[in-house]
């Protein structure tokens, strides 16, 4: 008699025993998420977490005047001081990598797969290579236009290329968010009537936020008004315009592209490193930093929780 009691409430009794321990996760991270940050990470009980960065040459930092690790540096001094936690940051960027060779690198090197599944975050710089590349393939097209509906076709095979590396790291890490940037325009303020630039760049953009949104626990973070630098108004922008009008520097031809990357032209970006024109100076990177940091604060359940 009491063995057959013991079967009918023991399913019970382990069903209320769950139901409790999910009630309490549950709990518990609605409060982390609603906390101040040094409440955030007191109530999670974390001490100390883990970041790695994947990506190119804006995860190496490159451009950074301030010798700070681009934006990887400051995210991390930013976390530490505001959350009252150490923060190990490892940096994997690569100048130049496309997606492709990240995703590469990701299955050649085991101390990169060991970084990602001990990671709380990771975050990722991907997509500017891979565009760049299809542009100067496709640089001598006959016009804008032919260009885009260029990009338009590589876009199909660079989401394939991104869905894969998403792949490879969920693989190492089922959990940990997923923090990936988007990409923005360097040579806007060089060729400000050349908008077919920035349309391309935004083509690009939505691959990247696609993924991130179908991965469910990856989160986009937009960096476009690098594209614009000290011109962040529509005003100062249309200002911007009218001068080029008076020249033939509005329009942008390989010769020209290639003389303002040598930094053979007058008009610069504030944002920008000056010795290429094309990746970002610290005031970029802190606008990275920036960026980053409001997801991080928003999501911080994410990877304040052990996984």
């Amino acid at each position: 008699m009491k063995k057959k009691i013991l079967m009918i409430y023991l399913p019970i009794l382990v069903i209320l025993i769950g139901l409790g321990y999910f009630w309490y996760h549950w709990q518990t991270n609605a409060t982390i998420q609603r906390a101040t940050p040094r409440q955030a990470a007191k109530v999670a009980k974390v001490s100390a977490v883990n970041f790695v960065a994947l990506g190119d040459s804006l995860t190496e930092g490159i451009g950074d005047d301030k010798n700070e690790q681009g934006y990887s540096g400051r995210i991390a001094q930013k976390v530490k001081q505001t959350y009252g936690v150490s923060v190990t940051m490892q940096n994997f960027g690569l100048a130049g990598d496309r997606s492709d060779q990240i995703k590469k690198r990701l299955n050649q090197k085991g101390n990169i797969q060991v970084a990602v599944q001990h990671a709380n975050a990771i975050i990722l710089t991907v997509g500017g290579n891979d565009l760049q590349q299809l542009l100067l393939q496709n640089m001598f097209s006959k016009t804008p236009e032919d260009l885009t509906k260029t990009v338009v076709r590589g876009k199909r095979a660079y989401q394939g290329k991104l869905t894969s590396l998403f792949s490879d790291i969920r693989r190492l890490n089922a959990q940990a968010p997923i923090f990936i940037f988007g990409n923005y325009n360097p040579l806007f303020v060089h060729f400000p009537k050349r908008t077919d630039f920035n349309q391309d760049v935004m083509l690009f953009n939505a691959v990247n936020q696609k993924v991130a949104r179908h991965d469910k626990a990856s989160y986009y973070v937009g960096t476009f008004d690098l594209t614009y630098g000290q011109y962040q108004t529509k005003a100062d922008r249309e200002r911007l315009v009218e001068e080029f009008d008076k020249s033939d520097l509005g329009n942008a031809d390989f010769k020209d592209i290639q003389a303002v990357l040598e930094d053979k032209n007058n008009v610069s970006n504030q944002w920008i490193s000056t010795i290429d024109n094309y990746h970002p100076n610290h005031i970029g990177y802190n606008y990275m930093a920036t960026q980053l940091f409001e997801y991080l604060r928003k999501e911080q359940v994410t990877w304040l929780t052990k996984h």
